[in-house]
């Protein structure tokens, strides 16, 4: 495992977490051959719609996915020999069942993921053009080669209810392309000055955990713009994404 200074205490935790993580999984078997002989062939169809090399590449993530659970349910990276022992082998015991749990929620996801694409390609009218370019745009940004990982097992079932919230907002579309596109403009606002609030991160340096979280506070937005009967778990509108935003930039 390479070794990298930080420049941060936010990044040397991400460094560390990271680097425990490939530490863990290297000492411990690759639950991916079991997973594999567990899942029907349903789900193997289901889980064949996703933006990784291959499927064994898709699995990887969800290992890693379930990894990072149980790195946190134990407590997170160990600092010494003894607490490394102890977390090796409460990931040896807990993997296989932990990553199969996440492979089935990701299952549930590439499936909401894959009819969001199906629909987009149906939607070809041009008054519905930058709402649907709008609307690919936030699938990949969802959904990408590492996205598991990435976005956390425990954020999976937000990441559910972000793709719902996608085709509620699709099947809508045609039928008022006029409030979409207001909805799309505020989404545009938002997205905008957190672009800028990105370019004050210097260069080769990972956002601060508060900038990553606003990422996902605008997909809570979403979910209150073109798909209010979802809810969302806190209040959320164009105004207190600024709020946000000043709060860091102090």
């Amino acid at each position: 495992v390479a070794v990298r200074a930080a420049d941060t205490e936010a990044e040397q935790r991400q460094l560390m977490w990271a680097g425990t993580r490939r530490l863990v999984l290297l000492g411990v078997p690759s639950p991916v051959r079991g997973l594999n002989a567990r899942l029907s062939n349903a789900a193997k169809l289901a889980l064949s719609h996703n933006p990784h090399r291959d499927a064994a590449d898709l699995l990887d993530d969800c290992v890693r996915a379930a990894a990072d659970r149980l790195i946190a349910a134990a407590g997170g990276p160990a600092w010494d020999e003894a607490g490394f022992t102890a977390l090796l082998a409460a990931v040896r015991a807990g993997l296989p069942e932990a990553a199969f749990e996440v492979v089935r929620e990701v299952q549930q996801v590439l499936g909401l993921a894959h009819a969001v694409d199906l629909a987009l390609r149906e939607l070809r009218a041009p008054a519905v053009a930058a709402s649907v370019a709008d609307a690919r745009d936030q699938l990949i940004s969802l959904i990408y080669r590492g996205f598991v990982t990435d976005t956390g097992a425990d954020r999976l079932a937000d990441l559910v209810r972000y793709l719902t919230a996608l085709e509620r907002r699709l099947e809508r579309l045609p039928r008022d392309p006029g409030r979409d596109r207001l909805n799309t403009a505020t989404v545009g606002r938002v997205q905008d000055a957190y672009r800028e609030l990105l370019a004050t991160v210097p260069a080769g340096r990972e956002p601060a955990p508060e900038i990553r979280r606003l990422r996902w506070m605008i997909e809570e937005l979403r979910v209150s713009l073109f798909a209010q009967s979802l809810r969302t778990p806190y209040p959320v509108s164009e105004e207190r994404v600024y709020r946000a935003i000043d709060a860091i930039l102090g």
